[in-house]
Formats: structure tokens, C-alpha cells, sequence
């Protein structure tokens, strides 16, 4: 399993900001999906909005389209500040840095965030954070990744995070959060080689769990065995991503 190194996520995630947009086909489906999640949410204005974790303002631009609110506060490990100043149709404040650490400095209607827990180190202490910082009443929105995220590439490199189980998170929300939706999904994308496949992961930030860089021979290794395993009657191979998604109310001011 792979060591969570919070400097070696900021530069992979840095490199890779360019192309995201472009290459991250699953996030995009991912924000449609929290997106229909918050007509789950009371029709009503809002104060004060955080997002965690906004990257390029992906799912920032759908939340913004959908709720209204007075004030956004938007974080992300990297500066991401002048680039969704041209991106996103409100004001905002930007709190740059890890969000594990950051003393956010108000209370919330709503807590967003979109696959970005899965690089925090407590995750059980997220859902504590995020349980002082909401006001009551207040809606916890996010989504993260199953045991089985990119099963290929953890099952041929050994290599991945660990991903909290879907009753892991019912445990860490109740009884202080009213569960509404607790679910898990599946994404699976096609390549035309497994050099695809791992370009598409560098573009994405995902190589962040990889400490090294690979021989020759390991990485010529890696794509035969992915062709042998992974490859479907197109004669693509696959890659499979297992999104869990999470909408809960904080039920009490405690």
C-alpha cells in the first residue's frame, strides 16, 4: 500500500494541471453525480459554502450554477487561486494548503468535496473536522474511492491506496450525521494500450502513490500483463474506477 506523502501529491497534482481538465473523464462524471445530489439538498439560500480540495474548480462551477450563496471559500494543496479567478463566475476566498491542517475560519451551510479524501491521512477525523465546522442542519457533500479503485493497477503493481469500506464511512457519520445518500458506483474507462492507461494516470495526479520510477523491463513487464489480464473483446484494456459518494446532514449543534 502506498505511503500518503502530501509533498509528492502537490507536484504530481501541479504537473498535471494543465491536462487535467482534458484527460479527468472520470472526476467529470463524478461531479455530474454529486451534482444530482444536491436537489437532495433543502431549496434554500445559503451563508457560507467550503469546498475541499477544488483542483481546477471542476465541481465548483456546478455548485456554483445550482445553489445560491453569500460567500465561498474554496482550499486546494496547491495554488489554484489565479486560475479559477478566471474560471468561476463568483467571488471567492482561497485557502491554499492541506486541508488536514488548515484552521478554516467559519461555519458552514455546506461542506463539498470531490475524490480528494482519499489522500488525507485520518479520514474518521475529516468526518470529526467537518462535524464542528457545520452549522446545524448542515450538509456534508463528497465523494472518494472503494477498496477496489483501480483494481488493474493495485492488482499488477501492488501499489495503491487504502480506501475506506462504504460501512467504514457509516460508522465514522452516525449517529451525529443523518445519512441521505451512502453509495457506491462504478466507472470503467477504455484504452487503446496500457501506455494509455498510464499516461492518463500522470495526467491525472495519480501517480502520487508512486515513489519510484520504473526499469525498462519492469515497465514492458507491467503492459504485457495488463494486455494479457485487461483487455476486453475491442481489444482495449480497461480501467476501473469505483467511486463512493456521500451527502449527510449533521442532525444536532453538538
Amino acid at each position: 500500500m502506498a505511503i500518503i506523502n502530501k509533498g509528492r501529491i502537490k507536484q504530481c497534482f501541479s504537473a498535471a494541471r494543465g491536462d487535467y481538465d482534458q484527460q479527468a473523464i472520470a472526476q467529470g462524471l463524478i461531479h455530474q453525480h454529486l451534482m444530482g445530489l444536491v436537489a437532495k439538498m433543502d431549496p434554500r439560500p445559503l451563508k457560507r459554502v467550503l469546498e475541499i480540495g477544488c483542483g481546477t474548480g471542476g465541481l465548483t462551477k456546478g455548485l456554483m450554477s445550482h445553489l445560491q450563496a453569500e460567500h465561498w471559500d474554496l482550499n486546494d494543496l496547491c495554488d489554484m487561486q489565479s486560475h479559477l479567478r478566471n474560471q468561476l463566475p463568483h467571488p471567492f476566498q482561497f485557502h491554499c494548503g492541506d486541508a488536514e491542517q488548515l484552521p478554516f475560519p467559519h461555519q458552514y451551510d455546506l461542506i463539498a468535496s470531490a475524490s480528494v479524501v482519499q489522500w488525507f491521512e485520518d479520514k474518521p477525523g475529516f468526518i470529526q473536522r467537518c462535524k464542528v465546522r457545520l452549522k446545524p442542519r448542515g450538509f456534508l457533500l463528497f465523494s472518494t474511492f472503494t477498496p477496489e479503485n483501480l483494481k488493474q493497477v493495485k492488482h499488477l503493481t501492488g501499489v495503491g491506496l487504502t480506501y475506506p469500506t462504504l460501512e467504514m464511512w457509516r460508522n465514522w457519520l452516525q449517529p451525529e450525521f443523518e445519512i441521505l445518500t451512502l453509495e457506491q458506483r462504478e466507472i470503467v474507462l477504455h484504452f487503446a494500450d496500457p501506455l494509455a492507461v498510464l499516461k492518463h494516470l500522470k495526467q491525472t495526479g495519480v501517480t502520487a502513490t508512486q515513489q519510484q520510477g520504473w526499469t525498462k523491463g519492469q515497465l514492458q513487464r507491467f503492459c504485457q500483463h495488463y494486455q494479457q489480464h485487461y483487455t476486453n473483446a475491442q481489444q482495449q484494456v480497461e480501467l476501473t474506477y469505483t467511486p463512493l459518494y456521500v451527502l449527510a446532514r449533521l442532525t444536532s449543534s453538538e
